[in-house]
C-alpha cells in the first residue's frame, strides 16, 4: 500500500515555514508513526468494529468471525479457533443465565472446513471453550453463543476441568474488580503438526492453549497479562500464575500481534512488562 499523501506533508512542511532540522526530524517522525497506523489498520478485518476487538485484531491465518458476544477467528485447516477475542465488564458479568451444552455446529462455516458434533464423540477430549459459557450468563442468546463448535477446541479433562477452569474464574473476578477487560484465547502448537494428533481424523488437538488480558481498570494503570499452559493428559499442578509469561513472549509463540491499537509505547511497554496477576 503506498501512501503519496506522507510526499505531500512532506513538502508542506519545508514549505509553508522553515524549521530548525530538529522540529523538521521530529514532524518526519509522527508522519511516520502515522503511516505505520495507517498501514495496521489497512490489514484488520472489519470485525475491528466490534467492541471485542476495541484494541486491535491479532491477525493470523483464520477466518474471523463476529459472533455479537465475541469473535471467533477460525483456522479451516484444524476446524478450531486459531483465536477468540471477548470484552468483559463488570456490569455484562451480571446475570444468571443457565447452562444448557447445546454444542453445535457453526452453519457460518463450510461444512469441510468446520468441526461436528460427532468429531468429539469418544475422543476423550472436552468441548473446551474459548470464550467461556461461564462469563456469559448475561443472556440466554449470550449463553447459546459460547456452545458454536466456532468457540470449542479439544481440550484434556485435566486442563479444562481443573487450571483452566481456576484461570477463566480468575479473569471473571479481575474483571469484576476493575471494571474492564479484554481476553484473548487461543491455540498453541508448538511441536511438529502430526496429522496423527487429530480427532475424528479432522480436528487439530493443541499441545497448549494460552489466555492474554489487557486490564483498563477504571483508576491505576492499565497492565497485560499472559498465560500458556499445556494441553496435558496428566494433572497439571500448581496456581494458574505460575503459568504466566509477558505477552511479548506469547506473541512469538503464537506469531499474533495481540491489542495492536494501542500507542506503540505503551503496547510495547505492557507486552514486556511481567505484571503480577491481581489472584493470588
Amino acid at each position: 500500500m503506498r501512501f503519496p499523501l506522507l510526499r505531500v506533508a512532506l513538502m508542506s512542511v519545508v514549505l509553508v515555514a522553515p524549521l530548525s532540522a530538529q522540529d523538521l526530524e521530529q514532524r518526519v517522525t509522527e508522519l511516520e508513526q502515522q503511516v505505520r497506523e495507517l498501514r495496521r489498520l489497512s490489514t484488520l478485518p472489519n470485525t475491528t468494529l466490534s467492541e471485542h476487538l476495541r484494541w486491535g485484531s491479532p491477525g493470523g491465518s483464520c477466518t474471523s468471525l463476529d459472533k455479537q458476544y465475541y469473535v471467533t477467528c477460525h483456522d479451516g485447516a484444524r476446524r478450531v479457533p486459531e483465536w477468540v477475542s471477548y470484552h468483559l465488564t463488570r456490569e455484562s458479568l451480571q446475570g444468571n443465565a443457565s447452562r444448557r451444552d447445546n454444542f453445535r455446529a457453526d452453519q457460518e462455516l463450510a461444512a469441510g472446513e468446520r468441526s461436528e458434533l460427532a468429531d468429539y464423540r469418544g475422543s476423550g477430549f472436552d468441548r473446551g471453550h474459548m470464550a467461556p459459557a461461564a462469563a456469559f450468563k448475561r443472556s440466554r442468546a449470550a449463553m447459546s453463543a459460547t456452545f458454536l463448535l466456532s468457540n470449542i477446541a479439544p481440550q484434556r479433562p485435566q486442563l479444562n476441568r481443573r487450571i483452566w477452569r481456576r484461570l477463566e474464574a480468575q479473569v471473571r473476578e479481575v474483571a469484576r474488580e476493575q471494571g474492564s477487560v479484554w481476553v484473548v484465547t487461543g491455540s498453541l502448537y508448538l511441536d511438529s503438526d502430526d496429522p496423527r494428533r487429530r480427532i475424528g481424523d479432522r480436528v487439530g488437538v493443541p499441545t497448549h492453549f494460552y489466555k492474554v488480558i489487557f486490564a483498563e481498570p477504571e483508576t491505576g494503570a492499565r497492565a497485560m497479562y499472559g498465560f500458556v499452559i499445556p494441553n496435558d493428559s496428566t494433572t497439571i499442578a500448581g496456581e494458574p500464575r505460575e503459568y504466566m509469561f509477558t505477552v511479548d513472549h506469547i506473541e512469538g509463540l503464537a506469531e499474533l500481534d495481540f491489542f495492536n491499537l494501542l500507542p506503540e509505547a505503551e503496547e510495547r511497554q505492557l507486552e514486556r512488562a511481567r505484571s503480577s496477576w491481581p489472584i493470588q
